[in-house]
């Protein structure tokens, strides 16, 4: 099979690549979550920074640190790259794959380290920018099957509302 360290030095030369796509900002997102995370809440403060294209979309970096309540409360720290894919010139679709480090381990999450992904839909107006997105942690256990620890994930649908300056 492939050798680990290409692939974290592919992925590491993907995550490096900068120039300018869109505006730095930094905004609030929150919401609700579902499945094995229906009783719980989350908010996120984040901030992205602008990076180079790749295959010919808009990208930036995203970190973020996050918090949710309910039974598997937890924290986390996320580093990300994101894909931005213009849709109307005001409406927008982005996808996040990334990283997050949690404060414990929980029945859902039974690791600290973490692959963390956002998704959403949304549209950009004068100096207003609404999103619906979706966020998901988990450890890879289904697909990579190289722990035996939980792997429940966390899964959360979110809005985020952001005054551009």
């Amino acid at each position: 099979m492939y050798d680990r360290k290409w692939i974290a030095a592919l992925v590491l030369g993907l995550l490096c690549c900068s120039a300018t796509a869109y505006a730095d900002s930094v905004y609030l997102e929150g919401g609700q979550g579902f499945h094995y995370s229906s009783d719980s809440q989350a908010v996120f403060l984040c901030y992205q920074m602008d990076s180079s294209p790749l295959w010919l979309l808009n990208t930036y970096y995203a970190v973020a640190l996050g918090s949710w309540n309910g039974p598997e409360d937890n924290n986390a720290l996320i580093l990300a790259k994101g894909l931005w894919i213009d849709l109307d010139g005001e409406v927008y679709f982005t996808v996040e794959p990334g990283a997050a480090y949690l404060g414990r381990t929980t029945d859902n999450l039974g690791t600290r380290l973490q692959f963390a992904f956002r998704s959403a839909l949304g549209m950009r107006v004068e100096n207003c920018d609404v999103s619906i997105g979706y966020k998901h942690f988990s450890n890879g256990k289904g697909v990579f099957r190289w722990t035996d620890t939980p792997n429940h994930g966390e899964n959360f649908i979110t809005l985020q509302i952001v005054y551009l300056l």
